[in-house]
């Protein structure tokens, strides 16, 4: 989730000295990109809802943390009711907002570039599969109108876990790069029944057949000194990147960092010695 309190971190971060935030988008029932981690949002009443099941407006109050019984209530009836028209304000200074992607574009510090992880459903080994978005179409094309329209100069790389989703962006503009991300065959982590994404050499030869940029990989697939893992990628002319627990560690940092991996997304920057910068 990106929400007010994670503006402030992600201007902790440019602060800090970060280049790139990384964050997650989706798009709801009525078409618009949020910033949000998760396929499914947990509303009143403790139910669970695909994120592309409910519109932008039940977003404005959905999360549920401060309210009282009788708020939760008259959210619920919302929610059953489907009503659009309900007057959002009493409820709204108590919830949280989740941010438009076209807001953070138009706010966050202009040399601050995302990283934008596009969200996609994908199938897990013995997990029942759920279609969480309609037309890949449409729903790519909502995330890409909002960055042109709203994205300046920023520098931003697009990623995703889905082959498809990856091959659909490269295709449908060129100005961004577009990034392949990889588990490999780690256990950590379940299965997905996408041979393409069966192990990281599978994913690299994905992401050369169809011309993209990188591949962002796993940090355990590289925790025991797997320099040559990082460079048989780099051989191939792919941008490389790592993801993952592992990143938390400022001497796996060092590790990728000597092995001349391109990218490192982390969440403990404020441990790095970079040079501060004010928001203007």
């Amino acid at each position: 989730m990106f929400t007010g309190e994670h503006y402030r971190f992600h201007g902790d971060s440019y602060r800090h000295g970060a280049h790139m935030v990384e964050t997650d988008v989706a798009v709801t029932q009525d078409l618009k990109a949020v910033l949000y981690h998760d396929l499914q949002i947990e509303l009143p009443g403790n139910r669970k809802v695909p994120i592309s099941h409910v519109t932008s407006h039940v977003l404005e109050w959905a999360p549920s943390e401060g309210l009282s019984v009788d708020e939760k209530q008259k959210c619920e009836q919302l929610l059953l009711e489907q009503d659009e028209d309900f007057a959002l304000a009493e409820l709204q200074e108590k919830s949280k907002s989740y941010p438009y992607l076209s807001h953070a574009l138009r706010t966050l510090p202009p040399d601050l570039g995302i990283m934008l992880e596009v969200k996609a459903n994908l199938s897990e080994e013995g997990v029942e599969n759920v279609l969480y978005h309609g037309d890949k179409n449409v729903y790519l094309d909502v995330i890409l109108q909002d960055l042109f329209q709203n994205v300046g100069d920023r520098n931003i790389i697009l990623c995703s876990f889905c082959a498809d989703t990856c091959t659909m962006l490269r295709n449908k503009q060129c100005r961004w790069p577009v990034v392949l991300i990889s588990q490999g065959s780690t256990e950590t982590y379940a299965r997905y029944t996408d041979n393409r994404l069966a192990c990281l050499q599978t994913s690299v030869n994905m992401a050369i057949a169809e011309n993209l940029h990188g591949i962002s990989m796993f940090s355990g697939l590289l925790q025991d000194d797997k320099a040559a893992v990082v460079e048989s990628v780099k051989e191939t002319g792919l941008q490389t990147f790592v993801w993952g627990f592992h990143c938390c560690s400022q001497e796996f940092r060092d590790k990728m960092r000597s092995n001349q991996i391109d990218g490192i997304i982390y969440d403990r920057i404020y441990e790095e010695n970079l040079p501060k910068r004010e928001i203007s």
